[in-house]
């Protein structure tokens, strides 16, 4: 069986390329565009949540740092890594409050991959 990953990405075009990046690398890839979303994608497949990438800013509704804080609490062996296209501090504070991984975007492909070999 494959590891399995989860996508949180609003951005259909970023989230094809995450997706695309993940799966070639190996793993199973569930997506999301919001929390609600992405919820119902891993749903009775927490446990075997091995990653969560998502993207920090997810439209309207909350950010990508607090979906995954309501996913984590059931699963919690998940890693995270946060993207963020801001410069703005933001996203890294909250990010690091949380002890998350993040990276900027667009992230490189190469990039996501060592993220993923890293643990």
């Amino acid at each position: 069986m494959r590891p399995l990953a989860l996508i949180i990405e609003d951005d259909e075009a970023s989230a094809e390329a995450l997706s695309f990046i993940v799966n070639d690398w190996g793993a199973e890839v569930l997506a999301g565009a919001d929390g609600a979303m992405a919820e119902a994608a891993v749903v009775g497949r927490l446990d075997q949540l091995r990653w969560i990438i998502t993207d920090f800013h997810l439209g309207d509704g909350p950010d990508g740092v607090s979906v995954v804080q309501r996913l984590r609490d059931a699963a919690p062996q998940a890693r995270v890594l946060v993207l963020s296209g801001s410069f703005h501090g933001r996203a890294q504070q909250e990010a690091a409050s949380q002890g998350y991984d993040i990276m900027q975007k667009p992230a490189r492909a190469e990039a996501i991959v060592a993220w993923l070999e890293s643990g």
